[in-house]
C-alpha cells in the first residue's frame, strides 16, 4: 500500500469525525424529491449540491440538456421536465503530481471520477410508511427515506470521502471528480444522465482513469458488472369474429398463449442452468425469460384480433445479446411455421449487454484492498442483479469502472428504505483510502 499505517488509521479517525456532517447534507438531499418517472426537480437539487461543492474548492459546473433531445433521451416524460446534470472537479494541490500519458501523447495528472444519479424510485403508499418517505429520519444510527441506499447515500459517501482526506492532512497527487446525474432509474439504451455525459464528452478516456459508481452493492463488496437486460414487446395479429363462431376468426390470445408456453418449455428450461455466482442476491444468478404483461380481448363474446406480450430476459456475465435475442426469434419463427396463421410483430423496449470488468484492473485491485483495510476482512466480489450506468462509462471506453457504495442491495426500493449510518461511514473510509492508492499521495 501507498499510505502508512498511522496514515490509514488517521483516515479511519476523520471518517468518524465527518459523519456527522455526511448525515446532514445526506438528510438534505433526500428532502428534495426527485421521483422518476417523471424526474422531479433535478435543477433544485444540482443548485443544492453545488452550493455545497464551491464551498469545499471544487470546481462546479451544472449541465442542463437541451430540451429538443429529450423526446429521444428521456421517453418517459412527455411532461419533459428539465434534465439538470451537476459536474465537479477538483484539481489536486500537490507539488509531485502523478501524471498519465494520454492516447494523444499529453500528460496530465491522473484523475478518479465518482458518478452517483440524483434520482429516485417513487415512494409508493407513503402511509404504509413507518417514517416520513422524504424526511431522512433517524432513529438508532438507521437513516430512513427513498433514495438514503439508491442512492444518495454513495453521494454523500464520496463527497466527504474527500473530506476526510482534508481532515487527515493527507494531499493527494491527481484530481478528483464528482458527478451527479439524472434519470438511471428510468434506464433507456441512452438517457439524459450518465449516457449523456459520455455522448457529449464531459467523461472520456482522455481525462479520466477510472469511475467509482456509489450504487449499494453492500459495503463490503466490490462490484465489478451487472446483468444485461431485453425488454420487448410481442403482438400477435389475428382475425376478430362472433364468439358464438370462433372458427370464423384467428384468437391472438391464443397465439400468446402458445408462445408463452413454448418459450417457457424450451428457453426458460435451458437457461435454468445458466448461472454466475458472482451475482447478488443469490435469487438473481440465473439467466431468466419472465413475461410480464399480456393484454388482449375487449369483450367476453368476441374473439381477440390483438393480443400484446412483454418479456423481461436477464442475461448473466458470458451471455450476449446476439444469442438472446436468437433465442426469441428462432422459436417465434418456428411457431409461424407451425401455425401458418399466426402473425406477429416484434420490438425491444430496451436493452443492455452484460457488463464485467476483469478483476486484475488497478482500481478493482486498490478497491479491494481498501475494503479489507477498513472492514479487516476480504472483499466481495460481485455482480449487480439489475443494469446500471456502468455501461455507459466501460462502452464509453474507461474500462476501470467500479462499483462501490453504502447500502444493502435488499433493501433498495422498498418501503422503509434505510441506510445504517456506520455502513455510510465505512463506506467513506474505504473511498478515502482508495483515492489515495489510486492517486499517489504526497
Amino acid at each position: 500500500m501507498t499510505l502508512t499505517k498511522q496514515q490509514i488509521e488517521s483516515i479511519k479517525q476523520a471518517s468518524h469525525q465527518v459523519l456527522e456532517q455526511a448525515t446532514q447534507f445526506l438528510q438534505s438531499i433526500v428532502k428534495v424529491d426527485t421521483t422518476n418517472p417523471p424526474g422531479l426537480n433535478y435543477r433544485q437539487i444540482a443548485t443544492l449540491i453545488q452550493s455545497h461543492l464551491d464551498p469545499l474548492g471544487y470546481e462546479t459546473h451544472l449541465l442542463p440538456v437541451d430540451e429538443h433531445d429529450l423526446d429521444a433521451l428521456a421517453p418517459h416524460d412527455p411532461h419533459h421536465h428539465e434534465r439538470v446534470n451537476l459536474i465537479a472537479r477538483l484539481p489536486s494541490s500537490s507539488s509531485t503530481k502523478t501524471l498519465v500519458t494520454t492516447k494523444n501523447g499529453t500528460k496530465r495528472p491522473k484523475c478518479i471520477h465518482f458518478n452517483g444519479h440524483t434520482d429516485i424510485v417513487p415512494i409508493g403508499d407513503p402511509k404504509t410508511w413507518s417514517f416520513p418517505p422524504l424526511g431522512g429520519q433517524v432513529k438508532d444510527g438507521i437513516m430512513y427515506g427513498r433514495g438514503v441506499s439508491d442512492m444518495k447515500g454513495g453521494l454523500a459517501a464520496s463527497v466527504y470521502a474527500v473530506e476526510a482526506l482534508k481532515r487527515a492532512g493527507i494531499v493527494v497527487k491527481g484530481t478528483i471528480e464528482q458527478s451527479f446525474c439524472v434519470d438511471e432509474e428510468s434506464t433507456g439504451v441512452r438517457n439524459a444522465g450518465a449516457g449523456w455525459l459520455v455522448e457529449q464528452g464531459h467523461v472520456t478516456p482522455e481525462t479520466v482513469d477510472g469511475v467509482v459508481i456509489t450504487e449499494p452493492l453492500n459495503v463490503e463488496n466490490v462490484c465489478l458488472g451487472h446483468r444485461g437486460t431485453i425488454w420487448g414487446e410481442i403482438t400477435f395479429h389475428g382475425i376478430a369474429s362472433h364468439g358464438a363462431t370462433p372458427q370464423r376468426g384467428v384468437n391472438a390470445l391464443v397465439h400468446a398463449a402458445t408462445f408463452v408456453v413454448r418459450a417457457t418449455e424450451e428457453i426458460s428450461s435451458k437457461l435454468a442452468s445458466v448461472r454466475d455466482d458472482r451475482v447478488i442476491p443469490v435469487e438473481a444468478q440465473g439467466a431468466s425469460l419472465t413475461f410480464t404483461v399480456l393484454q388482449s380481448g375487449a369483450n367476453t363474446n368476441s374473439v381477440p384480433d390483438l393480443a400484446t406480450l412483454r418479456y423481461d430476459r436477464r442475461l448473466v456475465p458470458g451471455e450476449t445479446l446476439s444469442e438472446a435475442r436468437s433465442q426469441m426469434t428462432s422459436l417465434l419463427s418456428t411457431l409461424s411455421s407451425e401455425i401458418p396463421e399466426l402473425k406477429f410483430d416484434h420490438k425491444e423496449l430496451y436493452y443492455t449487454e452484460p457488463v464485467w470488468v476483469e478483476e486484475d484492473v488497478e482500481l478493482a485491485l486498490v478497491w479491494k484492498d481498501a475494503v479489507e483495510g477498513v472492514l479487516e476482512r476480504q472483499a466481495g466480489v460481485v455482480c449487480s442483479p439489475g443494469s446500471d450506468d456502468q455501461r455507459f462509462f466501460v462502452r464509453g471506453g474507461i474500462e476501470q469502472t467500479i462499483v462501490y457504495g453504502p447500502g444493502n442491495i435488499r433493501n433498495v426500493h422498498n418501503k422503509d428504505e434505510a441506510l445504517s449510518l456506520e455502513d455510510l461511514r465505512k463506506s467513506i473510509a474505504v473511498m478515502a483510502i482508495g483515492i489515495c492508492e489510486f492517486l499517489g499521495v504526497e
